[in-house]
């Protein structure tokens, strides 16, 4: 079992993200996990003439493994989980990577797994993620299958299952259970369970407790119904629960997870304009939400930085004996830039790479206080 480990924090590779993956430095007790959702970090413009390289002849096209093996040994963790989320469907409002990658490759048990396998150059970082596909083509020992494809070719594997029902609970772990082992991992998806244990959660609990591996509960701490538009501004985020830090070890887990302390991305293509931003306070382990009324970009520096820098959550977390806003926080190094009109601050995206900047900080920073141990 992994001693160490205390957190994964999961991306999606979206571009903000991905820019927090190559600055964050996850040290040793941190693994990141990747949802990859799209085969490269851009397509090809097909209406363009290809770029010549330095002799004058076409590029070649860039592959899957162009793009990720480099993004992959390049950031600064130990190991690092990647999952082709076999549970994230596919819909209209997605952008037409995505929906690509998610049909052709993703849906595909053995076509999945060919494109596991091209990130086995580092076996000994990447820990591939096996799920089931009974509940998207009605496979059966799909979880089997793909565990004997993958494990000559990487040293350790994640398992990912979801308590959402017990009886897809039970299908799955008696699957896993017959083939995980010490140095591998399991990811349960916690969904809208209770974060305590009661009577619908009690078996999936005594279960974990079971298994001789490395587990790992995961929750999204922002529910999908929290909104920019719906925030109090300078309130605690109603909708927002973090409790999972305090809880997940009641729950029979050695590690706990969620998506960087920001909302779980749909992976639409986005809507109108509606500045706001979720701000973690790392000393009362809650959320604070920040808006502006007017929708309009230049909010986020005219009114949502301002009133950040001025909250009652900034205020503790600079009085805290930690160090939760130091110039290691990128987050907080970015506000004040944008305070001090050292960068441009009218950017939703720019706010999103904030908070996960400024979320992984100060859970970092707890970590190394031995908060978890």
């Amino acid at each position: 079992m992994d001693r160490k480990l205390v957190y994964v924090p999961v991306f999606r590779g979206l571009q903000e993200e991905i820019k927090v993956l190559k600055s964050f430095n996850f040290k040793d007790r941190v693994y990141p996990c990747i949802e990859i959702v799209k085969e490269l970090d851009r397509l090809p413009q097909t209406s363009k003439k290809p770029k010549a390289n330095s002799n004058g002849n076409e590029k070649t096209p860039k592959t899957f493994e162009d793009v990720y093996i480099p993004l992959i040994r390049n950031i600064k963790a130990q190991k690092v989980i990647i999952d082709l989320p076999i549970q994230v469907k596919e819909h209209s409002s997605m952008k037409r990577e995505t929906i690509l990658f998610l049909k052709g490759v993703v849906a595909n048990r053995e076509k999945r797994t060919e494109y596991l396998k091209k990130l086995s150059p580092l076996r000994n970082k990447v820990i591939p993620v096996i799920s089931s596909y009974y509940s998207r083509t009605n496979e059966r020992n799909s979880i089997l299958r793909q565990f004997e494809d993958l494990k000559n070719h990487f040293d350790s594997l994640a398992f990912r299952t979801s308590s959402a029902s017990y009886d897809s609970f039970s299908r799955d772990i008696t699957q896993i259970e017959s083939v995980i082992s010490p140095k591998d991992y399991l990811i349960v998806d916690w969904e809208d369970n209770e974060m305590e244990v009661c009577d619908d959660n009690s078996d999936i609990v005594e279960k974990l407790g079971t298994l001789n591996c490395t587990t790992i509960i995961h929750k999204n701490s922002i529910s999908k119904l929290v909104t920019n538009s719906g925030l109090d501004h300078g309130k605690i985020v109603t909708g927002a629960d973090n409790g999972l830090l305090d809880t997940y070890r009641d729950l029979g887990a050695d590690c706990f997870s969620d998506y960087c302390g920001i909302k779980k991305h749909n992976l639409g293509k986005g809507g109108s304009i509606s500045p706001g931003f979720i701000y973690y306070d790392a000393v009362r382990n809650k959320f604070y939400g920040f808006k502006s009324e007017l929708k309009e970009l230049g909010e986020f520096s005219k009114t949502i930085v301002p009133a950040i820098l001025s909250s009652a959550a900034t205020r503790r977390m600079n009085e805290d004996e930690l160090d939760f806003l130091s110039q290691e926080n990128i987050g907080w190094k970015i506000v004040n830039n944008i305070k001090n009109n050292l960068e441009p601050g009218a950017s939703a995206a720019k706010f999103k790479r904030i908070g996960m900047e400024h979320y992984l900080h100060c859970l970092q920073t707890k970590i190394l206080n031995g908060d978890f141990d």
